[in-house]
Order: C-alpha cells, then sequence, then structure tokens
C-alpha cells in the first residue's frame, strides 16, 4: 500500500471550487477575530484595574475558586475547599464584588484537581492567574499544532472563541482540551504515552468517561492501560497525600452541584446540553432528564459506531470529542474547548476527502457557537447550543456511514496524525 503525503504547507481551505471560505478569507477572519479579543480584553482589563469601576468583575474571574481552593488547602488541609465558609472568605479576600448579594464560586472538583494546583496557592494571586491562563493557551495551541498538519493553522484555533470564552471566565477547559487532544495525535505512535494524558483529564470526571469506552470498543489496549495507570497513580496519590475525607466531601459537593442544575439556579443559558435546554422551554425535572438521557444515549452509540469498526481515525476523533460534550447534564459554555478538537478533525478529514455541500458553513456555526451563552443566550432565552453539538455529530457519524458503504475513500491513520498525515492508497 502506497501512501500519499500531504504536505504541512498546504493550507485547508484552499476551494479550488471556487468556495466563499477560501485560505485567504480564513486567514483574514481569524485575524480579525484575535484583534477584537485583544481589543475586547484590553478594554475590559482598563475599566476593570485602571477606571475600577464599581460592580465590574474582573477578566478570569472563576479563577479565584482554583486559586482560593489551593489557598485554603494549604492553610486548613485537603477538605478545607469543600467547606464554603472557608472558601468564601478567601475569595471575598480577592474580590470584595463577591460580598454583594452572598456570592461565592463553590468548589466541585475532586481532589485530584486540587493536588496539581497547590503550587498555584503558594504564589499571588495575580501572578498565578498569569500562569495558569497563559499556560493554558500555550498548552491549547500547542496541542492543536500537533494536531493541524498546516503550517500557521495553530493560529486559528488559537481564534477559535472557544479560547476566548476560557480566559475571559477563567477555566481550566483549555488545559483538558490541549491534553486530549495532544492524546489523540499521539494514539497510534505513542499510545503509551496517549493513555497517560488522557488519564490526566479524569480531573473533570465528566469530561473523561467516554474515553475509556471508546478506547474498549476500538481494542486499543496499550492506551487504555496507560489511561488506567494514569487515573489510579492519580487518585492514589492524592488519597495517600490528603487522606480520605476530601473524596468524601467531594461526593457531596457532586450532589450540591446537581440540585443546583436541577433547581435552575446554575446559568442554565450558558449550559450547552439537552438538559437545560429542555428544562428552559419546560421547566421541571423529568422531562429534561428523560431527553437528556436520549440524546446521551444516541452520543453513546455514536462512539461505539465510530470506533468499533474500522474508518478514518480523525472522523473516530471528532466523534469522540463531540459525544464527550452531549452525555453529561452539568456542562458550561467554556468547555466548549474541546469542540475545538473536533472541528480541526472534521476540517482534516474534509480537506482529506472533498468537502460536502454546506459542511464549511456548519464548521464556521460551530465555530462561533460557543460566542452563544455569553453574548445572546440570555437575550434569547432558550439553549441553542446542544443543537450545534448534535449537527456536529451527525456530520462525523454521517462522514463514517459515506466511507464504510464505499462512497468515500477509506482511510487508516498509522503514523502520528498531529505531525505527517497520510492519506492510503492501493
Amino acid at each position: 500500500m502506497a501512501f500519499q503525503n500531504i504536505t504541512d504547507s498546504k493550507p485547508p481551505f484552499g476551494a479550488p471550487d471556487g468556495h466563499w471560505l477560501d485560505a485567504g478569507r480564513l486567514r483574514l477572519y481569524t485575524c480579525a477575530a484575535l484583534i477584537c479579543y485583544v481589543s475586547f480584553f484590553g478594554i475590559w482589563m482598563f475599566r476593570a484595574w485602571v477606571l475600577i469601576v464599581p460592580g465590574l468583575i474582573q477578566p478570569g474571574a472563576d479563577f479565584v475558586v482554583f486559586w482560593s481552593a489551593a489557598s485554603v488547602a494549604l492553610e486548613h488541609g485537603a477538605a478545607a475547599p469543600y467547606s464554603y465558609d472557608l472558601l468564601q472568605a478567601k475569595e471575598i479576600s480577592i474580590m470584595p464584588d463577591l460580598a454583594v448579594g452572598g456570592g461565592m464560586l463553590p468548589w466541585f472538583y475532586p481532589p485530584t484537581f486540587l493536588l496539581p494546583l497547590l503550587p498555584l496557592g503558594l504564589l499571588p494571586y495575580g501572578g498565578a492567574a498569569f500562569v495558569f491562563l497563559l499556560g493554558g493557551v500555550s498548552w491549547y495551541g500547542w496541542a492543536m499544532r500537533r494536531t493541524l498538519p498546516w503550517r500557521g493553522a495553530w493560529i486559528a484555533a488559537l481564534g477559535f472563541p472557544g479560547v476566548a470564552v476560557v480566559v475571559a471566565t477563567g477555566q481550566n477547559a483549555l488545559w483538558l482540551a490541549g491534553t486530549a487532544g495532544l492524546a489523540l495525535t499521539l494514539l497510534h505512535r505513542r499510545p503509551m504515552v496517549a493513555g497517560l494524558l488522557l488519564g490526566l483529564v479524569t480531573v473533570k470526571p465528566h469530561l473523561a468517561i467516554m474515553f475509556p469506552l471508546a478506547l474498549f470498543c476500538a481494542g486499543e489496549w496499550r492506551v487504555l492501560l496507560g489511561l488506567v495507570a494514569s487515573a489510579t497513580a492519580l487518585a492514589v496519590l492524592s488519597l495517600v497525600c490528603f487522606g480520605v475525607e476530601p473524596f468524601l466531601a467531594f461526593l457531596n459537593a457532586t450532589a450540591v452541584a446537581r440540585m443546583a442544575v436541577e433547581d435552575g439556579a446554575a446559568m442554565l443559558v450558558r449550559m450547552p446540553t439537552m438538559f437545560a435546554a429542555t428544562k428552559l422551554l419546560l421547566g421541571g425535572v423529568t422531562v429534561p432528564y428523560v431527553v437528556h438521557a436520549i440524546f446521551a444515549c444516541a452520543a453513546v452509540a455514536s462512539v461505539i459506531y465510530a470506533w468499533s469498526r474500522p474508518c478514518s481515525f480523525a472522523l473516530r476523533a471528532a466523534v469522540l470529542c463531540t459525544a464527550m460534550l452531549l452525555v453529561p447534564p452539568y456542562l458550561y459554555d467554556y468547555d466548549l474547548a474541546f469542540l475545538g478538537i473536533a472541528i480541526a478533525w472534521l476540517g482534516i478529514h474534509a480537506y482529506r476527502h472533498g468537502w460536502l455541500a454546506g459542511e464549511r458553513e456548519l464548521l464556521v456555526m460551530l465555530w462561533l457557537l460557543p460566542l452563544y451563552g455569553l453574548l445572546a443566550g440570555e437575550w434569547v432565552g432558550i439553549q441553542l447550543m446542544p443543537l450545534g453539538l448534535i449537527l456536529a455529530l451527525a456530520l462525523a457519524v454521517w462522514r463514517i456511514r459515506l466511507e464504510r458503504t464505499g462512497k468515500a475513500f477509506a482511510e487508516h491513520d498509522t503514523r502520528d496524525p498531529g505531525r505527517r498525515l497520510a492519506v492510503p492508497q492501493d
């Protein structure tokens, strides 16, 4: 079997068919987006830190819970971040505006995530936030550079609005999505390393539950072994360092998070889940759970369909990164950083085998999707983001069907997909 190499310098949207989204426009729109982000954050920081506008939330405000949890844990023990009083006092000492209305950002993460956060608690808040956010952007950008084979395409990846949403909120999704994205690029070339990386994503358990299923279906035993070893080692190390009490406190915290979603106290307009979408439309709890369960089961079935039989690795990766966002009922728009990985793999596959009608327009819509919750969700009053995820999943599954029925070239990636891509030809 011979391989036809795709060079790194060739852009993904060359559009020889005269499509409006060519390589030039892609670069132009990406640069325009990056300029908008820089301007937006510049104005925001000036108003928050120079003009000190009363009531204005600081950029990256959610990071205060990460730093506060680490700081409180260093002072009072690993179970302390789950104490509302201790955590709230620390958060208000950094952001006094949180005291208005008795607000606070709760700690819902397992002790396995607290362990790598502890060093940040030794730094001043500003320095820790800078390291955390800049490190997340750099890690995500490097992972996308390894994923996308075209020179300079990682810039378009950083222009993905999901990155800006994570930075604006101060969340950890870039670290986790970058870790998962890098693992996918190494899956065939360095299976054990890929598994070890995927095991780290278990610090946010509801986002990691689909990885073992996919690896099991594909018979990727070395990757699965690495995942189990990494996750187990992290849990055991946390247990040895912290004891049992923080794990029990974490279980109680998950119940609080579930109640917040069910009661509508959570920001449903920013939750790209079928549960949130249905609850905003119909209210109640039972019907939203039933509707969500139906689509979650469809997402699980899609992963089994994609990973249990041979097909293009790019499509497998796209299905996995999209389905994992449709399964948990608790999810926020900043977690759509994982959608950027799915968009990248869908673009890679479409460039290799040709674009379907409307496919580029759908990818543009998906590229813009993370902005919906912040810019339009509250104004519109309904949750539309899960519909975008469903369309992305349907596109990937349809592509697999076309490939398996002989209507598209079959592709089997055996090399590192993040560095040198190849299309097998008989």
